[in-house]
């Protein structure tokens, strides 16, 4: 019965457009949650699943996610007379840290760009993360139809399948377009692994992370995209602008790259601190 329910479940989802990683996503949690349980979700009572929530071993972030994929399916079970009471009543959902970004210095990117010279997917993938800003699911469903080139200014446009299904349009510049060019002789996917198959973003995350640790370098892809955000900020890119390039739902996200960003307030302070010498002669 609750295999049924939750097969109904996935299709509701379908229908209104989720991604396939929700769909994914939600499938997952709730198959391990009956597997937990030992029953069906329907027959799940309110301390059972406050005992489940109690017992994760995971992040904060990652329970928080948990819950929320929870929660859905009984809220939606309750909604369609399913269920009559919704057990997920005293789920708690973990105050999460906001966390600053931790852009990958110039330096290092430099590093992790000339050792991954050799492999030029790899390469371009180091590139839109650092440069464009994309994150390595983006990156992973890039395909060639995706892609506008700029014949009057150089460079080109890209349609972004963000996080939600969300789509955005982003600028690649000259140089960066120059190098990805060269994976665009074929239709579909950019990347692609050897078997000719596109990557999977979690495939693309594990790929990436093995080279930055090969070469002695404790980042992500994903601090690549902290740089650019930085970067731009840096730059005196307007707040919005920047939002609109990452692909943030709410602006409170992007202010957190503005918020790690000293560069341009560093000569004013400065010059603030060289009053203190006059100020304290005796």
């Amino acid at each position: 019965m609750s295999t049924n329910v939750i097969a109904v479940h996935i299709r509701n989802l379908q229908l209104h457009n989720a991604t396939p990683t929700t769909i994914r996503h939600r499938l997952d949690n709730l198959q391990r949650l009956e597997a937990k349980l030992g029953k069906p979700l329907i027959e799940a009572t309110v301390d059972e699943l406050v005992e489940w929530q109690a017992g994760l071993r995971v992040s904060p972030s990652s329970i928080a996610t948990y819950t929320a994929h929870i929660r859905s399916f009984y809220r939606w079970a309750l909604l369609n007379g399913v269920i009559e009471i919704d057990p997920t009543i005293h789920l708690v959902t973990p105050k999460l840290k906001r966390r600053l970004p931790r852009p990958i210095p110039e330096q290092d990117l430099a590093v992790a760009l000339i050792t991954s010279r050799y492999d030029h997917q790899l390469f371009c993938v180091f590139l839109l993360a650092g440069y464009c800003g994309l994150r390595c699911g983006e990156i992973a469903r890039i395909a060639r139809s995706d892609i506008r080139e700029d014949e009057k200014n150089g460079g080109a446009y890209l349609v972004v399948h963000g996080k939600g299904g969300h789509e955005r349009i982003i600028r690649i510049a000259p140089d960066i377009y120059t190098e990805v060019r060269s994976l665009m002789g074929r239709a579909g996917f950019l990347f692609l692994s050897k078997n000719g198959q596109p990557y999977t973003p979690n495939r693309l995350t594990q790929i990436t992370s093995a080279h930055l640790k090969a070469i002695g370098l404790p980042y992500t892809l994903h601090t690549l995209r902290h740089r650019f955000a930085t970067r731009l900020a840096d730059l005196g890119a307007d707040v919005r602008d920047v939002q609109v390039a990452l692909g943030h739902q709410h602006l409170s996200t992007t202010t957190l790259y503005l918020a790690s960003n000293t560069r341009r307030s560093t000569s004013s302070v400065d010059r603030l601190g060289r009053g203190l010498s006059s100020m304290t002669r005796r």
